[in-house]
């Protein structure tokens, strides 16, 4: 089955890159020694944080797109898959600012290779290579989106797959490695993911069944 064309809407657009810019330009001061300590540590967590819970929001989102209930109209399919786009766009750019940062910050600060080898970060090896293969693991459901026009639906729908590996693999980094007590964020994202992957599974197992 081929899979449907998403447009999002322009505003979803400057959303994303508003954002994005200003922390970019955050990175430059910090870069050069001009962004204070204190505040680059703040963005550090705070990027972490907020991508890890959009990353959630996403993965969840996209359990209930594959699920074949009628949703109310404020749910309606299109606005699932505009959202989806916009929390996994956003939660991976975030990650992405929070590994820029690590590189830059003066609290247990990485090296390139600590940041893009698993196992080679200079502070917690375990649990920072968590966090590198998490990242990793959810690029590869959104690249492969991006290129499914040119891939085979059966790889793009596998690898979407491998954004529940990364879930857990990024709560974990948190968990270990998180400097705030968020217990409460942590407990909440992991029954969102849990209960829309039970969704799915309960009516994935309940589709042979209507067939003929």
């Amino acid at each position: 089955m081929a899979l449907p064309v998403v447009s999002y809407p322009q505003v979803n657009r400057y959303l994303l890159w508003g954002p994005v810019a200003a922390l970019g330009a955050f990175w430059l001061l910090a870069y050069a020694g001009l962004a204070p300590s204190a505040w680059v540590w703040a963005f550090l967590r705070l990027t972490g944080v907020i991508g890890y819970l959009l990353l959630a929001l996403s993965v969840a989102s996209g359990a209930l797109l594959s699920a074949r209930f009628t949703p109310p109209p404020w749910l309606a399919k299109p606005l699932q898959y505009g959202w989806h786009g916009l929390t996994a766009g956003s939660g991976l750019v975030l990650v992405a600012v929070h590994v820029a940062l690590s590189l830059v910050g003066t609290t247990h600060s990485q090296p390139l290779v600590g940041v893009l080898v698993p196992g080679m970060a200079t502070f917690s090896p375990f649990a920072m290579g968590l966090g590198t293969v998490a990242s990793y693991f959810m690029l590869a459901p959104f690249l492969t989106f991006a290129w499914r026009r040119k891939l085979p639906a059966k790889w793009v729908k596998l690898l979407h797959l491998l954004a529940y590996p990364a879930f857990v693999a990024g709560t974990l980094h948190g968990v270990l490695v998180g400097s705030d007590r968020l217990g409460w964020a942590y407990l909440g994202a992991v029954t969102l993911v849990a209960f829309t992957f039970a969704i799915r599974m309960v009516e994935g197992r309940r589709a042979p069944a209507k067939a003929p």
